[in-house]
C-alpha cells in the first residue's frame, strides 16, 4: 500500500451534490446537506437532548467527507453545551479531501460559514497519522483518522456515546458496512450509545442488531422513505471523572505540553520545577530545530508523523515570533541514505511538505526553527508554575498524592501527577524501573552567514537571529546519586571548548563558506543533558505498579488480561532525546486523553510501543 492515502476523484457538474467518482456516491444530499445531517444524525441519536446533562460527550463517525456532519454536530454543541463541557469527535476517512475541494464543498453551506472557516483553517493534511484540532473556546476537539474504517476501528480504544454512520451506500463501498465494523463499534461504544444511519440495507440493520444495538426504521431525510437508528443495550459501563487537579513535575517541554492539554480539558494545573528559572534544562536553549523522523514501517511510524504534524500545526498557529519554517534539508547519510531514498520514492506526506532536491537531499519544507523559552510560556499560561520547588517524592495519601520536599516536607497534594522531569525521572523510587540514558549535548550560535534554511545530516546548522545556530554534540553521560539537598534537582551540565571545536569541525564538513564566516571566540555556547531510552522512543502513559507486577508473579503480568497493574494517577512523559520540542505537544495531548479517560489519538499498537510498561515486560521476560 502507498504511504499516501489516496486523493478521491470527484464528479463536480453538479456543485450541489458532489460525487465520489469511485463510489459513484454523492458526498452530501442535494435537497440539503446540513439538513440531511440534523434530521439523520444529529435527531437520530437523540441530539442534542442527550447530552444536556453530559460534561464529556463522545462521537465516532465513519465517513468525513467535506466535514457537513462535524458543522452540523459543532454547531448545536455551541448553542447547548454546559458550561465547561467538553465534545470529542473521533472521525474516520479513507479518502481524504484536499482542503481546495472542502472548501468548495462547504461554500453550499453558508448558514455554516463562520464555523467552516474555522475549520478549513486547520484542515488536515493529506497523511495517514491522527490528527487533533483543537476549538478549545469551544470545548470541542475533532480527531481525524485517515485509513480503511475496520483497520482504524480495530486499533482504537474509548468509550463512544454516539455513532454517525455515513460512509457511502453499502452497495458501492462493502468494507464499510462488514462484520469486524461492527464488532468494533460494539466494544467501542458506552452504555445506551446510539447509532444512526441513513440506509436501512438488510446487512447494517442486521450487523447492527448482531452487535448488540436494538434497531429501529425511521421516516427517511428528503426523497429517502427510511432511515436507521439504533441504541445499544446491555450493562451500564463505569463513569470515570477526570481529576481536578494535576501535579505535574517538570517545566520543561514534556511538562509544559501535558499541562497546555489538561488546560483545554478544563483541568487544574500545578507544574512544579526545581529550576529557579523556566528553560533551566534541555527545553532552555535559544532555539529548537522541528523536523520529522519518518519510519518506513513500524508501530512508531505512526507516533512519529503525527507528532511532526500536531508541532507544526501548533507552533505556526502560535506565530513567527516562536517557529520560523524556514524549511530543513535532510542529507542522506551512510547510515541513511537507503531509507531516505525510499521515502523520496513513496512518500508519507503530499510535495508541499517534502519533496526531492537535486543533491539526493529532501527538503521538509514546513520544518524549521522554534524558540524554546516562547513555547514554554505560551503552554504554561494556564497552570499554576512553581519554580525553584525540588521534590524527592511522592507518596499516596488516600486518594490523592503528596509530594513532598528534599527535608520531608509536604509541598501541596493532588488527584494525579505526571512525572516530566527529564534526566531527574528516575530519582523517584516507582520509576527506578525505566532505563534512561542521559547523553550531553552542546550547541553553538553567534553571528555568520545566515543560511537560507537549516541542514541536518548527524550533525546541522539552522538560521538564527540574523546569524547561524549549529551543533550538537553526542556524548554519554554517567547520572550521579542524588541525596539529601540534591535530591529532586535538576542535573547540569556545562559547555567546554573540545565540545564547541568538534561542532565547528562538522559545520565545516557541512557548510564550509558558513563555518569560514564564524568567528569562533565570538559564539555563544549552551549545554544541557537529554534523557533518552535504549530503544529511542518516548516514555508516555500510566506509570505501571512494579510491587504489583510482583506480587502477583511474572507469569500473570505478563497475560495480556487482565490489564496490568499501574499505580494510580502516576503518569510518565519522557525520554525524548533530541526531540522533545517535536514530539512533546502530541505527547502530552495523550497523556491528558489516558488521565480524562478521553479517546485517545494513537492506535493501541503505537501506544503500547510508548507505554512505560514496556520496559517492565522485558526485564520480566529475561528473568528465568
Amino acid at each position: 500500500m502507498p504511504r499516501l492515502p489516496p486523493r478521491p476523484e470527484i464528479d463536480w457538474s453538479n456543485a450541489d451534490a458532489p460525487r465520489a467518482i469511485a463510489f459513484d456516491d454523492i458526498y452530501f444530499s442535494r435537497e440539503g446537506g446540513l439538513a440531511e445531517s440534523e434530521a439523520v444524525f444529529l435527531a437520530g441519536c437523540g441530539l442534542p437532548e442527550v447530552w444536556r446533562d453530559k460534561r464529556r460527550f463522545a462521537v465516532c463517525e465513519l465517513g468525513f467527507g467535506a466535514g457537513v456532519n462535524v458543522l452540523a454536530l459543532w454547531r448545536a454543541w455551541r448553542r447547548t453545551r454546559l458550561p465547561h463541557a467538553q465534545l470529542h469527535i473521533s472521525t474516520i476517512e479513507a479518502f481524504p479531501l484536499e482542503r481546495t475541494d472542502a472548501a468548495r464543498a462547504l461554500a453550499q453551506f453558508p448558514e455554516v460559514a463562520d464555523l467552516a472557516a474555522r475549520l478549513l483553517e486547520c484542515w488536515p493534511v493529506r497523511a495517514y497519522a491522527p490528527q487533533r484540532l483543537w476549538f478549545a473556546e469551544d470545548g470541542f476537539s475533532l480527531t481525524v483518522h485517515t485509513g480503511e474504517a475496520e483497520t482504524i476501528l480495530a486499533g482504537l480504544d474509548g468509550a463512544f456515546d454516539a455513532w454517525f454512520l455515513d460512509g457511502f451506500a453499502p452497495a458501492r463501498s462493502a468494507r464499510m458496512w462488514n462484520e469486524g465494523i461492527f464488532r468494533n463499534v460494539a466494544r467501542l461504544s458506552a452504555s445506551n450509545a446510539r447509532a444512526a444511519t441513513f440506509t436501512v440495507a438488510g446487512e447494517v440493520r442486521r450487523g447492527l442488531e448482531s452487535a448488540g444495538f436494538a434497531v429501529e426504521k425511521k421516516p427517511g431525510f428528503g426523497s429517502k422513505r427510511e432511515r436507521l437508528e439504533a441504541r445499544r443495550t446491555g450493562a451500564a459501563s463505569p463513569l470515570v471523572s477526570p481529576p481536578k487537579r494535576v501535579a505535574i513535575l517538570g517545566a520543561g517541554i514534556a511538562g509544559a505540553s501535558t499541562a497546555r492539554a489538561l488546560a483545554r480539558r478544563d483541568v487544574e494545573t500545578v507544574v512544579v520545577d526545581a529550576a529557579v528559572a523556566l528553560g533551566g534544562g534541555a527545553s532552555g536553549n535559544p532555539a529548537g530545530l522541528i523536523m520529522p523522523r519518518l519510519d518506513r514501517e513500524g508501530p512508531l511510524r505512526e507516533m512519529f508523523l503525527a507528532a511532526y504534524l500536531e508541532a507544526v500545526r501548533l507552533y505556526e498557529a502560535i506565530g513567527q515570533d516562536v517557529f520560523a519554517a524556514c524549511g530543513v534539508e535532510q542529507r542522506p547519510g551512510a547510515r541513511n541514505a537507503e531509507a531516505l531514498a525510499d521515502l523520496l520514492h513513496d512518500p508519507p506526506l503530499p510535495d508541499d511538505w517534502m519533496r526531492p532536491l537535486p543533491n539526493g537531499a529532501v527538503l521538509h519544507a514546513r520544518a524549521g526553527v522554534v524558540r524554546p523559552l516562547a513555547v514554554l510560556r505560551a503552554f504554561l499560561r494556564d497552570a499554576n508554575v512553581m519554580l525553584d520547588a525540588p521534590v524527592a517524592a511522592i507518596e499516596r495519601s488516600n486518594a490523592a498524592w503528596k509530594l513532598r520536599t528534599p527535608d520531608g516536607r509536604a509541598l501541596l497534594k493532588a488527584d494525579a501527577v505526571v512525572l516530566a522531569c527529564g534526566a531527574a525521572l528516575t530519582q523517584f523510587g516507582a520509576a527506578k524501573f525505566l532505563p534512561i540514558e542521559l547523553s550531553r549535548g552542546q550547541i553553538e550560535w553567534g553571528s555568520g552567514l545566515p543560511p537560507a534554511r537549516a541542514v541536518a545530516q548527524s550533525n546541522y546548522f539552522a538560521p538564527f537571529d540574523g546569524g547561524v545556530l549549529f551543533g550538537a554534540t553526542f556524548d554519554k553521560y554517567e547520572q550521579p546519586e542524588t541525596h539529601g539537598e540534591r535530591a529532586g534537582r535538576a542535573f547540569e551540565a556545562q559547555s567546554d571548548a573540545a565540545s564547541r571545536m568538534r561542532n565547528l569541525e562538522a559545520l565545516a564538513k557541512l557548510a564550509p563558506d558558513v563555518a569560514a564566516s564564524i568567528d569562533p571566540a565570538m559564539l555563544n555556547s549552551r549545554a544541557s543533558l537529554r534523557a533518552a531510552t535504549p530503544d529511542r522512543a518516548p516514555l508516555a502513559g500510566a506509570l505501571p505498579d512494579v510491587d504489583a507486577w510482583r506480587a502477583q508473579g511474572a507469569a500473570t503480568a505478563l497475560d495480556a488480561t487482565p490489564p496490568s497493574p499501574r499505580l494510580p494517577g502516576v503518569y510518565v512523559l519522557g525520554g525524548l532525546g533530541a526531540r522533545g520540542f517535536t514530539l512533546a505537544p502530541l505527547l502530552g495531548e495523550c497523556v491528558a486523553d489516558e488521565i480524562c479517560a478521553a479517546p485517545p489519538m494513537l492506535s493501541k499498537e503505537a501506544r503500547a510501543s510508548i507505554d512505560p510498561e514496556r520496559f517492565l515486560r522485558r526485564l520480566l521476560k529475561r528473568r528465568p
